[in-house]
Formats: structure tokens, C-alpha cells, sequence
């Protein structure tokens, strides 16, 4: 099993590797990328920050509550820390279901609560060579 904060690039493949099986009706994913603009701002880069041991607890668990939530549905999820560039990405969620209906609603609900829940912060580097720390990651 791959490991949930990651401070190198993320392998998406491996990723989704890890949801797909023989029950599988519907394998989806979302990956949040670094844009070039939030709130008028140009950005230019972000920097991650995360209370590593303590996200890695609140992803598996996240994890797991939507196997729960939702009896069949597998799901994996990669946060990375760190500089990213442009067009990098900082989140990567993987969830194998049976049917798209779940699985939908399941990758919903991680990355709204993977927001919410994990212990990670971005401060956002702007073009002018300012920079800020955001809420949420």
C-alpha cells in the first residue's frame, strides 16, 4: 500500500491500482492541481505543509468510513507536501465501486471532507513575490 503524504510526485497509476478488482463496475478519480490563479491572485507555486503523522491517520480513516458508507466501494488517497509548480498535483483520489452511483458520491465526500479533516496547509506564492497561508488544502 502505497503511503498517503508523499513528498515526491504522485504515482496516479499505482493509485488507482489499488481500488481496481474483479467487482469493480466503476473506477473513478480526481486530482487537484496547482492552477495559476486563485481569489484574482496570480500564483505562481504552493507550498504543502501537513502534521504528517497525524493526516495519515485521518486519511485511513477516511478511507475507511467510506467503505462503510458505501458496503464495496475501495478508496485511495494521496496527498502531496511540499513545492509544487503549476499544473503539479497536490491531491490524487482514487475509489473502485460497483456501480458509478456510490463510487460518485463516495469520491464526493473525500475530497469535501480530505478538506475539512486532514491536518494540511498551503501557503500559496504569488507572482509578486508575495505569499499567503491558506485554510483548507
Amino acid at each position: 500500500m502505497a503511503d498517503r503524504i508523499v513528498n515526491e510526485m504522485i504515482d496516479c497509476k499505482a493509485v488507482i491500482d489499488e481500488v481496481v478488482s474483479n467487482d469493480s463496475g466503476a473506477v473513478l478519480t480526481f486530482a487537484g492541481t496547482v492552477r495559476n490563479t486563485n481569489l484574482g491572485r496570480a500564483v505562481s507555486a504552493i507550498d504543502y505543509h501537513a502534521y504528517e503523522s497525524m493526516a495519515d491517520k485521518e486519511i485511513e480513516k477516511l478511507e475507511n468510513e467510506l467503505s462503510e458508507r458505501w458496503p464495496g466501494v475501495q478508496a485511495r488517497i494521496v496527498h502531496r507536501i511540499g513545492r509544487l509548480e503549476l499544473g503539479e498535483t497536490s491531491v490524487f483520489i482514487a475509489v473502485g465501486g460497483a456501480h458509478r452511483e456510490e463510487s460518485f458520491a463516495a469520491l464526493r465526500h473525500a475530497i469535501d471532507r480530505l478538506k475539512e479533516e486532514a491536518p494540511v496547509w498551503k501557503r500559496e506564492q504569488y507572482e509578486d513575490g508575495s505569499e499567503a497561508w491558506l485554510e483548507g488544502s
